[in-house]
């Protein structure tokens, strides 16, 4: 057997790798993990083949620029730890939550071929649908008489914890009605089993899983998708009231929803700056002011990478709140620790992504893909996504996955 021949072998083993994650993402880390390894083993097997043979090196799509801005921001985060105040251990482990970003061309790599993108998107599905079924089925309890399986009607999570959860059923729902919009003239019936199942992953993020997060990134797909459907004003118009309606039906119907949305008002409220709230939204907004000013005494530098906690014990000292380890903002965590420069990869990061988008080769690719984005992007404002293991690693399968089809829109 060749050398070459053994590279494709590897890249056909890491195109089911790659499959299987869409699976194994929304539902377990020890398996995402072990397949992750898997993909990343095989690519370093096939990798020197990718310089020797011209062919292989042109057979799957170089999303360049997302790829060199990802290494670019990994980058600066690996630098900041010359002047980390910790151990180089403890910087150590803060960078190795960004090395995701390392896995978006090894991604696109395993999923040259179309097959396999569609593959993953079946085991993706396979694994929301999964997941809405242990929700719904712990909401109305109904898994209590099933042995061995632990239902939570008080938290009627899937696989994932909340925000997690919500977040990956509302990619899902927005994912659900980009397909039923491609199957609506040639498979009508298939079209109006996507849409119930949109429908589904909706109700399930605003009336049965608690998460204000996943509320507000699915109002924004809900309306970006609007604009992929008929554009213009008049269709947004439309979306905005239908997200009103339903947002509003929700607070009357669901208590979760209500209450809620009620602490939001009562937390801004009652907030008093330096004053310890133990709120969820006074917390954030607690972390917010004080991660501001750790970067305002640090804007170029940052603290160096692993150094927020101390720079932000340091700030709180002598006052009633809290210390923490994490400024539940990626956009903050970022500048915080390695400036502001770093901060603007960030950014970039996700301008690029979107701007990537023009150059698949389908109009459902080119939505998905703004999705994820937008879907990341807004997460980070209220969580710091990309420290997260499974937001990270969603993150760079799908944005591989997807640009993994850029080379067959320019060809």
């Amino acid at each position: 057997m060749t050398y070459s021949r053994l590279a494709l072998k590897a890249q056909a083993g890491a195109g089911w790798g790659v499959a299987l994650l869409g699976f194994a993402i929304p539902v377990s880390t020890a398996l995402d993990s072990i397949l992750t390894v898997f993909v990343l083993a095989a690519w370093l097997i096939a990798v020197p083949a990718l310089f020797r043979d011209r062919r292989l090196s042109q057979s799957y799509a170089r999303p360049a620029p997302l790829v060199l801005v990802a290494l670019a921001l990994f980058i600066a985060l690996a630098i900041a730890c010359l002047w980390s105040p910790v151990s180089w251990r403890g910087a150590w482990s803060s960078l190795s939550k960004y090395l995701d970003l390392l896995l978006i061309p090894v991604f696109a790599w395993a999923a040259a071929a179309l097959a396999v993108r569609k593959r993953a998107l079946t085991f993706f599905i396979a694994a929301i649908v999964l997941n809405l079924a242990l929700s719904y089925g712990s909401a109305f309890q109904l898994w209590e008489s099933l042995p061995g399986v632990y239902s939570k009607p008080h938290s009627p999570i899937g696989f994932r914890l909340s925000v997690t959860h919500n977040l990956l059923v509302s990619l899902a729902a927005f994912l659900f009605l980009l397909l039923a919009r491609e199957l609506r003239t040639t498979r009508p019936r298939a079209a109006l089993l996507a849409l119930a199942l949109a429908l589904a992953c909706i109700l399930n993020v605003l009336l049965v899983v608690i998460g204000r997060t996943g509320y507000v990134v699915v109002a924004a797909l809900v309306l970006y998708f609007s604009t992929t459907v008929a554009g213009g004003r008049r269709s947004v118009l439309v979306a905005a009231m239908l997200m009103t309606t339903l947002f509003a039906s929700a607070y009357f119907v669901s208590y979760h929803f209500a209450t809620r949305a009620q602490d939001v008002a009562s937390d801004l409220a009652q907030w008093k700056p330096g004053a310890g709230d133990e709120t969820s939204v006074g917390q954030r907004l607690g972390y917010y002011r004080t991660t501001l000013e750790v970067i305002r005494d640090h804007p170029l530098t940052g603290v160096g990478t692993g150094g927020f906690a101390q720079a932000y014990a340091q700030k709180v000292r002598g006052t009633p709140a809290r210390a923490t380890e994490n400024a539940h903002n990626d956009y903050l965590m970022i500048a915080a620790q390695a400036g502001i420069l770093a901060l603007g990869l960030l950014v970039a990061l996700y301008a690029v992504a979107w701007r990537e988008a023009r150059r698949l080769a389908t109009r459902f690719e080119r939505d998905l893909l703004r999705g994820l984005v937008l879907t990341l992007a807004i997460a980070g404002v209220f969580n710091s996504a990309l420290m997260d293991h499974v937001e990270g690693l969603f993150f760079a399968w799908g944005a591989g996955l997807l640009c993994a089809g850029r080379r067959e829109a320019t060809s």
